[in-house]
């Protein structure tokens, strides 16, 4: 018996066949479109690890890719003709990397000290089409004689709008480094914040100078520290040294208990040095005037301190660390040199908490701590320049007003 159906139907069913068939095109098409579609770099690029034969650069690209870095050492370049092409700076060097990635890590080795490179990277997806960075330069760790600045600022998360004037400020200042004493972003587990908190409004410095971080609590151990960095390993504590001075960067948020991991390679770390300056950098203070992190100081004491990190003073003191930089609280705070409890100007340690690189501001207690030389409720960031045995700091606040000034001898 065979069926029938009626010539309505039969038009119905060739309408949707041709509904169907349009729209496996229509994907096809898309997709097709998609795959023809270029990378682009959303991150970077930016520098992190920089010694006086190396340097590391970092980028991410929105789809994964093959990447490239294109360099050469900065030499003097005869000037054009009339009717000749401009001269481009020299990328005479390249290293690449066959794996495809969305962030991308290379370190440049073999260079000169304290010399400036040109560099450009560039990423290529599975098309082939390139998308390159503009032209950039760099400069090498210096030479242990040598005079250099750094600059420290931290606690930038939030407000980016703040942390891209404090930014570019620094960069003003054409320093060597950068020291970030952590909370970079609100919330280190959501990956837009890291573009849109840190990197964005910081993307003209970190692309010229390199910025070493110590991990704070905002960044909550997230796997997008790990990937975003290029430290010494582990990454979230490790120390490097640049001129005649020596840093170890510290997890504040990690255990630092007596016999903890951490602590027994900050004692190493620092009994191993022989740098003529010791400096250490960590996100929690181990002296505070603020009003409220250590006790309300409306209605009671406050501790004064953070005790996640008392562990780390008496190794500061035995070791003859010169200066410790933190952050946390979102001011600014100097001591004064401070050593078994009460102020030592022979032979203390210094603390500056230098948290004002762009969250909400916080206030002091009613009354002087009695470690306290200089406060101020502002953004800020310092400025470090060292020669030999010559430290200076100069502090700025969010209008460019120098409003603290160190200088030690040694």
């Amino acid at each position: 018996m065979k069926n029938h159906c009626s010539k309505k139907s039969r038009v119905m069913f060739m309408q949707l066949c041709q509904a169907v068939v349009f729209s496996v095109c229509l994907i096809m098409a898309s997709s097709s479109f998609a795959a023809d579609e270029g990378v682009s770099i959303i991150v970077g690029p930016y520098l992190q690890h920089v010694t006086k034969t190396s340097m590391a650069i970092m980028w991410e690209t929105d789809k994964p890719s093959v990447s490239t870095v294109n360099f050469g050492k900065a030499r003097f370049v005869p000037r054009a003709k009339k009717g000749q092409s401009k001269p481009t700076a020299p990328l005479d060097r390249q290293v690449s990397s066959i794996a495809t990635n969305t962030i991308h890590e290379f370190v440049l080795d073999n260079l000169e000290a304290q010399t400036d490179y040109f560099y450009q990277v560039q990423s290529a997806g599975t098309n082939e089409v390139t998308v390159k960075s503009e032209i950039l330069i760099f400069q090498t760790a210096v030479h242990d004689d040598s005079a250099f600045a750094y600059v420290v600022m931290g606690d930038n998360r939030t407000y980016p709008k703040r942390f891209k004037k404090i930014a570019d400020m620094a960069l003003a200042e054409r320093p060597n480094f950068v020291v970030n004493v952590g909370d970079v972003c609100a919330n280190g587990n959501n990956k837009k914040e890291w573009s849109e908190q840190y990197f964005t409004p910081a993307a003209e410095l970190m692309k010229r100078v390199s910025t070493y971080v110590a991990i704070g609590n905002h960044e909550r151990n997230a796997k997008w520290y790990y990937r975003y960095s290029s430290y010494p390993d582990p990454e979230n504590y490790y120390s490097f040294d640049y001129g005649n001075s020596h840093f170890t960067i510290i997890d504040s948020n990690a255990d630092l208990k007596p016999g903890s991991k951490q602590l027994e390679w900050i004692k190493k770390d620092l009994a191993s040095t022989t740098a003529k300056w010791k400096f250490v950098a960590h996100h929690h203070p181990p002296f505070s005037s603020d009003e409220d992190d250590y006790g309300k100081t409306t209605y009671e004491l406050s501790r004064r301190f953070d005790h996640r990190v008392q562990s780390l003073v008496p190794i500061y003191e035995e070791f003859g660390v010169d200066v410790v930089w933190c952050g946390h609280i979102h001011d600014y705070e100097r001591t004064w040199p401070l050593k078994n409890g009460k102020v030592d100007q022979d032979e203390g340690v210094i603390y500056i908490q230098a948290g004002g690189g762009g969250a909400e501001l916080e206030q002091f207690a009613p009354t002087r701590s009695w470690f306290t030389a200089k406060l101020l409720r502002n953004w800020q960031y310092c400025l470090v320049t060292i020669h030999d045995g010559t430290f200076r700091m100069m502090a700025y606040d969010f209008d460019g007003k120098l409003y603290d000034y160190l200088e030690l001898k040694k």
